[in-house]
């Protein structure tokens, strides 16, 4: 692991500025990524609480780190469920 490079210190600060893994630009296969992608993970890693000074501070990010997809599509408001359906469910009301 080459902890001196600036990609290493580049993914470390994308990490700690809540930047997702899919943020780097280093082409894929390339030692610059991997140095980027070390580094992000060292700081995910040193982190107390595995993500971040800030705690669970990743908005728009999955528990294990991923980006939660977007495809562009409307949703279906009548696949929804209702708060009868949640109560039903939950059996309260």
């Amino acid at each position: 692991m080459a902890t001196g490079t600036d990609a290493y210190e580049q993914g470390k600060l994308a990490f700690q500025n809540n930047h997702p893994m899919s943020s780097c630009e280093f082409p894929v296969g390339s030692t610059l990524r991997e140095d980027w992608m070390n580094g992000w993970n060292g700081a995910r890693n040193a982190s107390p609480t595995g993500d971040g000074p800030q705690g669970d501070q990743h908005p728009g990010m999955m528990g294990d780190g991923t980006e939660e997809q977007n495809l562009n599509q409307k949703g279906n408001p009548s696949a929804r469920i209702s708060e009868s359906d949640v109560k039903a469910a939950f059996g309260k009301g």
